[in-house]
């Protein structure tokens, strides 16, 4: 009998330890929410976004962002994102036919991440990458030969820039500035006549800058 008690007070002390330990294993994996351990995220979101040329500037208008966002790698130091991201801003008519128009921009990038602290709730990060976009005039009719402003501009973008993100449970909310250096614009072209004094031959920069903030989840 002293043999089959200290062999059931055995067991009672084995299955309380699995038990404390599962406990634990589950107190741990509720710190790790997502189903990957490295994290995956979409978010979506909004902002303000202006050209950085004071002559570009003159010829438009600062206008609204929003971008639809993917990350791998939320929880991980380097961190994978790809993105559209959309802008729309007013653009100077008076060189054009109609008194208003709206510049569109349709851009897909990708970057990498570096995540300054991965598993904390709040996580300051700063990001690079390579982008495309494509302007266009919407509402009105820029003739290049009489306004030396085109109807529509491809070119190529660096996105670059730093952010702070917070999350809890599997929301995630997430803050940035993005500065984009532009190669290969060419939407304002020359000083044809009625253009602003301060234009001259050679296409205008597109370097431009957003603040956006967004909301998501993470899986």
């Amino acid at each position: 009998m002293k043999t089959l008690g200290k062999t059931m007070t055995t067991i009672f002390a084995g299955g309380c330890a699995l038990a404390v330990g599962a406990g634990g294993a589950a107190a741990d994996d509720e710190d790790y929410w997502p189903a990957t351990v490295y994290g995956v995220s979409v978010s979506v979101g909004g902002g303000v976004s202006s050209f950085v040329d004071d002559a570009m500037r003159d010829t438009t208008d600062p206008g609204g962002m929003w971008d639809v966002r993917a990350m791998i790698g939320s929880r991980t130091p380097i961190a994978v994102e790809a993105a559209y991201v959309g802008t729309a801003q007013g653009i100077d008519a008076r060189f054009g036919e109609d008194t208003t128009a709206t510049l569109v921009g349709t851009g897909f990038e990708g970057a990498l991440r570096v995540n300054l602290l991965p598993l904390e709730d709040f996580t300051p990060y700063a990001f690079g990458g390579l982008g495309w976009k494509r302007y266009d005039i919407a509402g009105a009719d820029f003739r290049t030969a009489d306004t030396g402003i085109r109807d529509e501009d491809t070119l190529l973008e660096v996105p670059f820039g730093a952010g702070l993100s917070y999350r809890y449970g599997g929301f995630v909310a997430d803050g940035r500035f993005t500065y984009r250096v532009a190669a290969g614009e060419d939407l304002v072209i020359s000083d044809e006549d009625g253009l602003p004094e301060n234009l001259d031959e050679d296409p205008l920069g597109m370097d431009n800058w957003q603040v956006s903030g967004r909301v998501g989840f993470e899986f």
